[in-house]
């Protein structure tokens, strides 16, 4: 399956499609009565943000990622995305792969927050650079605390 699809920058247009694909994702959430991200932020992020989708054969969006630039000079990784029935496929990794290559090519540090509870998520984010730098309880709510993790950008030769 790693082969029948394509890691490409998102455009403007992509936006809808990411964001159907986020609301489903978003169902699996801790605490998904809350509003995920809705079609106007994805509009933004798909022109202005560092956003790659992944498209399967017949051209649907199967997977998107996304890191967005904050006025500490840091990206922030905000999303990552895996249609349900590809999870496994090596989608993920291939987004993964793809936004940090380009964070590296532009020296960009970047951090993300996770559930600490995570571990499956926290492990992941390890092995991809990322170190723990402080829990944050109450992140977004009392009860929803947050690890920050950061990863500094591989100087790019």
């Amino acid at each position: 399956m790693s082969d029948d699809f394509c890691i490409r920058r998102a455009v403007p247009r992509d936006f809808l499609a990411i964001a159907a694909l986020d609301r489903t994702a978003w169902r699996r959430n801790a605490n998904a009565e809350f509003v995920p991200d809705g079609e106007h932020a994805w509009r933004i992020w798909c022109e202005y943000a560092l956003v790659f989708v992944a498209g399967d054969a017949d051209g649907h969006t199967v997977g998107a990622i996304l890191a967005f630039p904050t006025v500490q000079n840091i990206h922030c990784l905000h999303k990552v995305m895996v249609d349900e029935r590809l999870r496994g496929k090596g989608v993920g990794a291939r987004l993964f792969d793809t936004l940090l290559a380009e964070l590296d090519a532009i020296c960009g540090d970047c951090f993300l927050t996770v559930d600490p509870n995570n571990g499956n998520a926290i492990r992941l984010y390890q092995r991809y650079g990322f170190i723990q730098r402080e829990l944050v309880e109450g992140f977004y709510r009392d009860g929803e605390d947050r690890l920050v993790m950061v990863r500094n950008a591989k100087a790019v030769k």
